[in-house]
């Protein structure tokens, strides 16, 4: 579910406009930041993955992969609130490249899909899709992370920065002098908090740096730390407000996936 938003204050302060990215730019840093190196090459290996979508773009709400089993296409959903289920999909030379459509392509025309992206040598695979502005034949950057427990272990917060300037997270006792950094277009794992109230609540603080070692508040919620979920927290300049803002989306276990199905496009 989304965190609850704070007060928010512009990022005008010279140091920040001073440094100031463009919004692809800073989205493809994060999708060269947050892809491991791949594993050697091979002809073909099947992976779960599970998607989650920041904001659709030109009602673009499914895309489409090669099927585990069967030859043909698996639809791939895009939900904005919650993680989709997860699906069991082909990938070649460890790349994922996104159908836009199940329809095959015209001969001789390659098929509509976006930018083919590297898949982290883990068996399951996270896919955050990212508005890419100004492409609408590639509406989505996408940012593949590793999505078992030993990279991203249970309890522990993905923070993930979209805006040009660096971001403090203040969780619980890790505040203050303990508070985590993330930079620009980075993401970083942070620890399980230990100090929670009756409920399993602790207070949850973003900040943004205005001068060195300086930071103002733009961001007061409270979370929870459960033992048995994950979060990620992303912090973006809602394109409106031209503010910062952060959406906050908790991780459960999900099922075993079922065998995937492969579109009539596959058939």
């Amino acid at each position: 579910m989304n965190g609850r938003p704070g007060t928010c204050y512009p990022l005008c302060h010279p140091l920040i406009t001073s440094h100031f990215m463009t919004f692809r730019r800073l989205l493809t840093l994060v999708l060269v930041l947050a892809a491991p190196l791949p594993l050697a090459a091979e002809e073909a290996r099947k992976i779960t993955l599970r998607t989650l979508c920041f904001s659709h773009v030109n009602n673009v709400k499914k895309l489409y992969l090669p099927a585990a089993e069967g030859g043909g296409l698996v639809e791939v959903p895009l939900f904005t609130e919650v993680f989709s289920l997860p699906i069991q999909a082909t990938v070649t030379d460890n790349k994922a490249s996104f159908f836009l459509s199940s329809t095959p392509p015209t001969p001789g025309k390659p098929a509509p899909a976006l930018p083919a992206v590297n898949v982290p040598a883990s068996a399951k695979v996270l896919f955050l899709f990212l508005p890419n502005p100004g492409k609408p034949e590639a509406p989505y950057l996408v940012v593949p992370m590793a999505d078992d427990e030993s990279s991203f272990p249970l309890g522990t917060t993905k923070a993930i920065n979209l805006t040009p300037a660096n971001v403090r997270f203040d969780l619980g006792e890790l505040s203050a002098d303990k508070g985590k950094l993330v930079g620009p277009g980075k993401t970083v794992i942070i620890e399980a908090v230990r100090k929670v109230n009756h409920l399993n609540q602790y207070d949850a603080k973003v900040l943004f740096e205005t001068a060195p070692k300086e930071f103002t508040e733009f961001y007061n919620s409270r979370w929870r730390s459960v033992s048995k979920k994950r979060d990620i927290a992303i912090v973006y300049m809602d394109p409106v407000s031209k503010m910062p803002a952060v959406n906050l989306y908790e991780d459960a276990p999900t099922p075993a996936p079922a065998p995937a199905t492969a579109t009539a496009g596959g058939q």
